[in-house]
């Protein structure tokens, strides 16, 4: 090799002295020292004379380290290997390096240096040796051009475009050609939906006895309550999400209360029987009635040290109405002991003068001995008894749910 990057120099301040027993040092051969076995180390020749002494060992897999046993493929440089203007070992640089095993060097164009095929690079001043081949770029796109989801000719055209053209193994399909698409007619407009039979309207009644807004009643029932109900009232407080269904039936229609709370209540047009717990609505007082039990038919008197309590006459009576609150509670208990019983505003046995939905003589409560019977008679505003379960309304009835009145109206 020739003199180092610092000048021709000449031995090393120890003395002219050969080469050591086992090539190079770590950092790669010194000047005036034979390459080792297996190439040059990773920095190439240094300005000093050669080391006094060197390591009895052959450079590492990785380009020239010490110690290390050569890899399975033989040693080639590493990623600091295989500089300009070295020769490659007996196997070629390693796979580490960038080149292929046993190709030839190259000339740079620019620094006549050495270089091994692969490397786009000259090592040594970086000139380009080679340029790859360069591919050709996509295809322009245009963004107006007609596609598969184009409709009539312009779909025409843009299949016809991909039709397979002569390839090279000839008349085959060309590379890059796609199959043939067969045109299909656009699916056919789905069939509009029938709505279901109307089977009946539900009619507002407002306040003053008026007609309101009809609801059509459709399906297989219909849903009464507030926000998302099929006939729904959102700023009505009496009534639930989902309040009470309304279903048809072969002899017309029949309620299903949902609500347990508020319930639904039915305006009487003729006499109802009335059970222990039943509730009734007339005007806007809210009773619920309940019959007596037999100790409290004829209760004893009361008798202190011989004297018998002093009191009103007892009666006998055979029921009660209890005048139930918003709260839950119970205000006024009234007990029922004639054969019937008259409630109204002005006139009766029971009076509400300060109840402005009451009738004069609103409704009566009648006993036969066994059961009990509520009767309107002839109100304003009528007389609604409470639904206890699933119930039938013919054409023609009011059901009241919360604050709302409706009336039936049944297809015939």
């Amino acid at each position: 090799m020739g003199p180092g990057p610092m000048g021709p120099m000449g031995p090393g301040p120890m003395g002219p002295m050969g080469p050591g027993p086992m090539g190079p040092g770590p950092m790669g051969g010194m000047p005036g020292m034979p390459p080792g076995p297996m190439g040059p180390g990773p920095l190439g020749p240094g300005p000093m004379g050669p080391g006094p002494m060197g390591p009895p060992m052959g450079p590492g897999p990785m380009g020239g380290m010490p110690g290390m046993p050569p890899g399975p493929m033989g040693p080639g440089p590493g990623p600091m290997g295989g500089m300009p203007g070295m020769a490659p070992g007996p196997m070629g640089p390693g796979p580490m390096g960038g080149g292929m095993p046993g190709a030839s060097p190259t000339t740079c164009p620019r620094c006549s240096a050495p270089a091994l095929p692969g490397f786009a690079f000259c090592q040594q001043c970086g000139f380009r040796i080679g340029a790859p081949a360069s591919s050709p770029g996509p295809a322009p796109i245009d963004a107006q051009g007609a596609t598969l989801a184009a409709t009539g000719e312009a779909a025409a055209a843009v299949r016809a475009g991909m039709m397979p053209g002569p390839g090279a193994m000839g008349g085959g399909m060309g590379m890059g050609a796609m199959p043939p698409v067969a045109a299909s007619a656009p699916p056919p407009a789905p069939a509009p939906q029938q709505s279901a039979a109307n089977w009946g309207v539900a009619v507002s009644v407002n306040r003053d006895g008026t007609d309101g807004e009809r609801f059509s009643l459709a399906g297989e029932y219909v849903i009464v309550g507030r926000a998302g109900a099929d006939i729904s009232f959102d700023q009505d407080r009496f009534l639930a999400r989902q309040h009470a269904r309304l279903e048809p039936t072969a002899e017309g229609c029949r309620v299903v209360p949902i609500d347990t709370q508020n319930g639904v209540f039915r305006k009487i047009d003729a006499p109802v029987e009335i059970v222990h717990g039943s509730t009734v609505l007339v005007g806007r007082e809210v009773l619920r009635f309940e019959k007596v039990d037999p100790d409290e038919k004829a209760p004893e008197p009361l008798v202190r040290h011989g004297v018998a309590l002093f009191g009103s006459p007892p009666r006998e009576p055979w029921g009660r109405l209890l005048q139930m609150l918003p709260s839950g509670g119970v205000r006024d208990v009234r007990h029922l002991w004639d054969d019937e019983i008259t409630l109204g505003r002005e006139e009766g046995d029971l009076v509400y003068s300060d109840d402005a939905f009451l009738s004069r003589r609103h409704c009566t409560i009648g006993w036969d001995g066994s059961r009990a019977v509520i009767t309107d008679l002839g109100s304003s505003n009528g007389t609604f008894v409470r639904l206890a379960g699933v119930t039938s309304v013919k054409h023609g009835e009011h059901v009241r749910m919360g604050d709302q009145l409706f009336r039936i109206e049944l297809r015939r």
